[in-house]
Formats: structure tokens, sequence, C-alpha cells
């Protein structure tokens, strides 16, 4: 299903540069080298992670990126600031129903779709972030290089898990959380490095 949902927006991108007589060029991202970053706040500190990068494509017409689509395995959620026991609570909560439930929902995505130059590499982008199933767009500002046959993308994004149907300590849903109230904010940061096929 995910190699079919690829495939389609590879065509779809090849169809739209054909129509308006560009050269599109696709990318396969090394996952490798690629990352993404989760920062969550709360009344009493902050917490940081990573998620592994499954697989993703990026695609550019005439030599600018006008298409990303990326896959991360929501199972491989991490925990950078806590070690040991700490950590291991902290992922296990993350994990279950109360948050990201990722025995249902195993990965999630997403797909930029608009890039609008803004000053030399950064661009506004618009995409698509689907979390728990639930698909919600974004605006924000990205950096993108070309080095030779290789592509990167760059890029922080700010989301609302409360959209996403992620509750557990959340002031949209709960009154009186005090000092448990985890807000609903949280920061998406990656970095995407993706070859020429």
């Amino acid at each position: 299903m995910k190699n079919l949902f690829l495939s389609a927006v590879a065509a779809l991108a090849t169809l739209t540069a054909f129509a308006t007589g560009g050269e599109v060029t696709r990318y396969r991202v090394n996952v490798e080298s690629s990352s993404v970053t989760w920062n969550a706040t709360k009344v009493t500190g902050a917490h940081n992670g990573t998620v592994s990068v499954l697989n993703g494509t990026l695609s550019a017409t005439d030599g600018q990126l006008t298409a990303a689509n990326v896959i991360v395995d929501m199972q491989s959620i991490a925990c950078s600031d806590l070690d040991g026991e700490w950590g291991a609570k902290l992922v296990g909560h993350l994990a279950s129903e109360d948050f990201f439930h990722t025995s249902e929902h195993k990965t999630s995505s997403f797909t930029l779709r608009a890039f609008t130059p803004k000053s030399n590499d950064t661009y506004t982008v618009q995409g698509d972030f689907t979390i728990r199933g639930i698909t919600k767009s974004a605006t924000f500002e990205a950096k993108v290089a070309v080095n030779g046959n290789v592509m990167s993308i760059d890029g922080d994004v700010v989301l609302d898990r409360s959209e996403f149907d992620v509750k557990y300590g959340s002031g949209s849903f709960f009154d009186d959380l005090g000092d448990n109230l985890i807000h609903d904010e949280f920061t998406v940061g990656f970095h995407l490095e993706a070859i020429a096929n």
C-alpha cells in the first residue's frame, strides 16, 4: 500500500510536469542520513526525541522542488533527554492509546505540496501531516539545497496534537490540570537527504 501510494504521487508529479513542459527529477530519500525529531513541552518541563524515517520521495521540476512524501515508523519513537527506566516509561506512554497508539497506527506521514520562494534557499511550504489516521494541513518555512545529485530539505513545523485526537493532559479536553498540563503544540523537525533516481 505504501509503495502504491508513493508510485501514485510520482505519477501525478510526472503528469503535472508534462502538462507544463517541465523536466521532472525524482529523488529517493536516504533513510540512513535523514532524520525526524520531536519536541514537546509541559508546565513542568519538556521532552524531545526522534522517529525513524521508513521511506520517502522528493520530486523536482526543472531543478525546483515541487513535492515531498515521507513515511515514518511510529513504533521507533524514542526519547533523547531521558535514559533508563524513566526513558522507557515515557516511550511506553507515548506509544500507548493515550498518545500515538502505535500498535494501531504504526506509521505517520507528511506530504509537502507547495513551495513558494522566500529568500535564497528558504521557502514557505504547505503540507499535510497524518497522525493517528487524521490529516491536517500546516504552513511553515524550510530550506532546500541541491548538491550534485543530492537534494536536501530542512524544516521545523509546529503542530497541535489536539487536532489529531491526542487528548492526554490536554487543556483542550480537560479542565483544572494544573502542573499536569501538557501543551497541545509540539514541534516536528526534519532533515531529509534524497538521491536522484
